[in-house]
């Protein structure tokens, strides 16, 4: 069997092994109002120009600038439900694989590729779930390889403008990562000119007529202008500038916005890949005086942005790469063929270990989207939709775009992960920790029913019982901002619980489904109370019954039969010889 023949096993094997990275789970809580978005295209034939989803914005313009790939997305759950929508993340983030093999191939870089690929995919991983950005990562990748085969090519580029208008304007529709793709041909049209001109810098010709940089120059113009064919024309820059207004915000609040994390493990294949791209045009640069001044110049860029915000992070993975393979590398002298081997085999061991431990260790049976949505809450809401579908609502930031896709027109959430509610990031981060935050929140809105989320930390409160006698109890926070005086538990589950404002709600409904022992996070501190008489057997059982009729058994977060066993347990505790239990 010949070389070539091996390496294209390889090579192929390679790309299958790296494609796993491509079929992880849905955990982006962003697509549910991206499906609600989708939905809402459809039906109206036309993307939203006003928010429909949350009650504070109700009405308030919404320039929807990624609402064709909502078009799709709504589609395909319609068809095939979570798991097509899992396949279609994937063949889009399978084909930037192959673009990215294809540019590697302009090089004649056969041999790096059972290495390359499976690491270009591990450097993709942090930013590779279901997002609008998996499209750019395409088009950025076909950007890249045509601007390279160009570059390669010895006559000047002479591109299909109409082809390129056609391309930038998808792209726009797509997602506003079409800035990148511009600034790449951008970057391109600098470095030609600076190279176009360097004769006449070192004073050894007259000024150059631009040529390959003309052609780079009249792509970004084209592209640019294609930028302004969407529905909602020049808005789509105020977007980005709302980005920019709020980058402090994004930065500290959302991962994907902030710096790259060292102590991040999904992301120290970019560090090797920033460390090696740029110690490579280092070398070339000062040790062997070549520089390719396009590529210099967009990877000092990407290296730039991929630093300050980690979204970019592909971005730098995809140029740093190419870039550093188009190098003119020399064949390696024998002795140094054995340590190239060696270190080969040491980056294989690496890579499968990174594999084995990060990756393939994500993989789930079902592809829906975890931790973002609670079948019970949902079955419970519908079904007292009468009292509650009014009222101002209080959900968490990640929830919001369930609320919306689940629960619309007839709950309207509070918050979700749309541009629009930048502003309120500040007042909605930060409660978890800090309980004091919570009464001006509340004020201010004037939230009339709360879903919160179960993961606050507990209070020590010392508590006297009725038969005299103190204990320190751990209670849960929400009990202190929002008492039981004005608050009403409803429902809950291992993960939320919904309170309404006793005011808010009918008195005779609110008696029905009231829990006042049985609240998420404070059943530990009932023993104590009901042994010492304060608290009824029958009260609870009572509780039990109303608990286990209004909530619906069986989904993923339904804690009934705890419940159930609690009570039990209660039931078994009064049952000893000596108990006090009021019956």
């Amino acid at each position: 069997m010949d070389r070539d023949r091996i390496l294209d096993i390889l090579g192929w094997g390679a790309f299958a092994f790296a494609c796993t990275v491509f079929l992880l789970p849905v955990v982006n809580p962003d697509i549910y109002w991206h499906l609600s978005a989708g939905k809402y295209t459809l039906a109206h034939y036309g993307p939203p120009r006003a928010d429909f989803l949350s009650w504070p914005l109700y009405g308030t313009e919404w320039v929807d600038f990624e609402w064709l790939p909502q078009v799709f997305y709504y589609l395909l759950h319609e068809a095939g439900g979570f798991r097509a929508l899992q396949v279609f993340k994937a063949l889009l983030l399978v084909s930037t694989l192959l673009l990215f093999r294809s540019t590697a191939l302009l090089y004649g870089r056969r041999a790096a590729l059972p290495l390359l690929l499976p690491f270009f995919a591990a450097g993709l991983m942090s930013n590779c779930d279901l997002r609008p950005e998996n499209f750019t990562l395409l088009l950025f990748a076909v950007t890249l390889y045509f601007l390279e085969k160009s570059r390669l090519s010895p006559a000047p580029p002479a591109p299909r403008y109409a082809a390129v208008f056609a391309f930038f304007a998808l792209w726009t529709n797509l997602h506003a990562g079409y800035l990148y793709g511009l600034a790449l041909v951008g970057l391109y049209a600098a470095g030609e000119f600076f190279t176009e001109q360097l004769p006449y810098i070192y004073g050894k010709a007259p000024f150059a007529r631009p040529a390959r940089s003309l052609a780079y120059l009249k792509v970004f113009a084209a592209g640019l202008a294609a930028s302004f064919v969407n529905p909602y024309g020049w808005k789509i820059y105020a977007v980005i500038a709302n980005h920019q207004k709020h980058i402090a915000t994004l930065q500290a609040h959302i991962q994907e916005w902030g710096t790259f994390d060292l102590t991040n493990p999904y992301q120290w294949p970019y560090v090797l890949a920033l460390a090696g791209a740029l110690g490579s045009f280092a070398y070339f640069t000062l040790r062997r005086r070549y520089t390719v001044y396009s590529h210099f110049a967009a990877l000092l860029f990407f290296a730039w942005a991929s630093a300050n915000h980690s979204r970019h992070i592909p971005f730098f993975i995809m140029t740093g790469l190419a870039f550093a393979l188009a190098l003119p590398w020399e064949a390696p002298a024998p002795a140094a063929r054995r340590r190239l081997l060696a270190l080969a085999a040491a980056a294989a061991g690496l890579l499968l270990w990174f594999y084995t431990a990060l990756v393939w260790t994500q993989y789930r049976a079902a592809p829906r989207v975890y931790g973002w949505g609670s079948d019970g809450l949902a079955a419970f809401l519908r079904a007292n939709k009468g009292e509650l579908s009014g009222l101002k609502l209080y959900n968490h930031w990640g929830w919001g775009g369930w609320l919306g896709w689940e629960l619309a027109p007839d709950y309207r959430p509070f918050i979700d992960g749309r541009y629009l509610f930048h502003d309120k990031i500040n007042e909605v981060t930060g409660l978890r920790d800090n309980a004091a935050n919570w009464p001006r929140l509340i004020e201010k809105y004037k939230f009339d029913l709360m879903l919160i989320k179960l993961d606050e930390p507990q209070v020590p409160v010392k508590q006297r019982l009725a038969d005299g006698r103190e204990e320190m109890f751990w209670r849960p926070a929400y009990l202190f901002y929002l008492p039981r005086r004005d608050w009403a538990v409803i429902y809950w589950d291992s993960t939320v619980a919904a309170l309404a404002r006793r005011s808010a709600v009918p008195a005779a409904w609110l008696a029905e489904r009231e829990l006042r022992y049985l609240r998420p996070g404070d059943t530990p501190s009932l023993p104590g109370p009901l042994l010492a008489g304060e608290v009824s057997l029958a009260a609870l059982r009572r509780e039990r019954d109303i608990y286990l009729r209004g909530h619906l058994a069986g989904h993923d977060k339904s804690v009934n039969s705890e419940v159930e066993a609690f009570v039990a347990q209660l039931e078994a505790l009064c049952a000893r010889k000596g108990a006090k239990c009021a019956k």
